[in-house]
């Protein structure tokens, strides 16, 4: 429930361009090592513009040679400080062949390909598209005339799922009137889909798939579950009743599904691959403790473990005010819920993942400590251990996400998803500012992070992300103050090779 807000380019085109990057590091002596350094090819699918991410992770300053044979301007060198990065962009067609040599000391690869989105041998391995911004038309968007198509002035907040048959269900906020958080300004926020049935090619509009009964009441910070058991797609958020109703008002020492003065959880379902969606489904009564003074859900995505139960990260300030991350879950598909206990306090959003020996572990954000914090429960997410900081992830305080490397097709007993030791893990990677979106892999249950890739070079946000259906990997995040949802999908051996 946080900063910051968004503003936007428009829906995505059907042909994309691509994005990609270097195989690895040139093999040097061991006399002379090379420098943390990559180099990433890709493009902005919409605007038809190739671009080259140097990204330079080593201690020093490194001067970087581009050159692209036959290419007007061909060579440049740009110099990129310590922990830095920069972009180099050209506007080119879909079809244009590329032959990119990047070299820096230590470091010398050559990319070629053609420009065409798809992820098909000899093209970019990387796609990256614009879905939804402060210009883009939204359909069903309430107004005080009822439903109609508008648009918004922030849009932020990503939550993102694939069904059991691929279908990609993205969701974010419609902050209509401003980038406040719930409970901020006229307090009208209103969830929009975005969904795609061909791993990310091409989208469908955007569509208002809730909205309050009034534009004073808001419903935002969505999070998509998906029961691999029976194919249900659920979609939580928090409903507030009223202006002034946000996660750090004044508790009301109530748990009534009608209560005024407190924020709710709610969801609304989906049966047949998120063409429809139910009514909203009110949880307070059954998940809120009425000495919680407020209580929100966690936005990105919920988890099923590998028995079957459904988990669904939340965050409540508890009777002193402490803001605590916590799971709901549900052992019955969905029909009833409960809460669980704290992992651990002064924390903010967290998503739950379940680690090959059946542990959950709750990844959090935490108020003033620049670093993720990891909290483990034996009991499915339910009860935890201490929790404490990570050593390899620093977090400039946003929400991120840990998530595994699992297909939609890869599940066992009674349909629920297989355990995996294979994660990753997106985030702003720089330590202080929400810059330089990453994703990290990990095979081994997030011990070490073996490889990473920088998705988003510059202002980026909150990230989450999913496993596609033929295993490429999905990444939805929101873009700065005033940028927008963008979508960008890579394959598992791009990654890998990112370094």
């Amino acid at each position: 429930m946080l900063r910051p807000p968004a503003r936007l380019l428009h829906t995505a085109a059907a042909l994309c361009l691509a994005l990609t990057t270097v195989l690895g590091l040139p093999a040097v002596p061991a006399s002379a090592a090379a420098p943390d350094v990559s180099a990433t090819v890709g493009a902005d699918c919409p605007l038809g513009r190739l671009q080259l991410t140097l990204a330079n992770r080593s201690a020093a300053s490194q001067t970087f040679t581009v050159t692209w044979p036959g290419r007007s301007g061909s060579p440049w060198t740009r110099t990129v400080a310590a922990g830095g990065n920069t972009m180099l962009q050209w506007t080119v067609p879909p079809g244009t062949p590329y032959s990119l040599r990047v070299t820096a000391s230590g470091f010398d690869r050559t990319q070629a390909g053609t420009a065409r989105c798809g992820l098909e041998a000899g093209t970019p391995q990387m796609n990256t598209t614009a879905l939804l911004g402060t210009g883009t038309a939204i359909t069903g968007l309430n107004g005080p005339g009822g439903p109609s198509t508008g648009t918004a002035a922030s849009v932020r907040i990503p939550g993102m799922a694939v069904t059991n048959d691929g279908t990609i269900i993205a969701v974010a906020d419609a902050r209509v009137d401003g980038s406040y958080d719930l409970g901020g300004g006229t307090n009208n926020i209103q969830l929009v889909l975005m969904r795609s049935t061909d791993d990310g090619l091409t989208w469908e509009p955007p569509r208002v798939i809730h909205h309050a009964a009034t534009t004073s009441e808001g419903a935002g910070d969505p999070s998509v579950l998906v029961d691999r058991s029976t194919g249900a797609v659920y979609v939580f958020y928090t409903y507030s009743p009223r202006p002034g109703v946000g996660f750090w008002a004044a508790g009301s020492g109530s748990n009534a599904a009608n209560d005024p003065d407190s924020l709710h959880i709610q969801y609304i379902k989906s049966t047949d691959d998120g063409a429809g969606w139910s009514s909203p489904v009110e949880l307070n009564p059954s998940v809120k403790d009425p000495a919680w003074q407020q209580l929100f859900a966690s936005s990105g995505h919920g988890v099923q473990t590998s028995g079957g139960r459904l988990v669904q990260p939340i965050v409540y300030r508890d009777a002193a005010g402490v803001s605590r991350a916590a799971n709901i879950y549900s052992d019955d598909h969905g029909a009833t819920w409960r809460r669980g206990s704290a992992a651990a306090g002064d924390v903010n959003e967290s998503k739950a993942v379940e680690r090959s020996n059946g542990d959950v572990v709750q990844n959090m954000r935490h108020n003033s400590v620049r670093s993720r914090f990891l909290a483990t429960s034996a009991d499915g997410g339910r009860t935890f251990g201490a929790a404490a900081a990570s050593a390899a992830l620093t977090d400039p305080l946003c929400n991120a996400d840990e998530t595994s490397y699992l297909l939609p097709g890869q599940r066992g007993a009674g349909g629920a998803p297989l355990r995996t030791a294979t994660v990753l893990f997106s985030n702003n990677a720089h330590p202080t500012s929400r810059n330089d979106l990453t994703v990290r892999l990990s095979e081994d249950d997030g011990a070490h992070w073996t490889a990473r890739a920088l998705v988003r070079p510059g202002s980026a946000g909150y990230s989450t992300t999913a496993v596609l259906a033929r295993g490429e990997i999905g990444v939805l995040y929101e873009v700065g103050a005033t940028g927008g949802i963008f979508f960008a999908r890579f394959t598992l051996p791009w990654l890998k090779a990112a370094g």
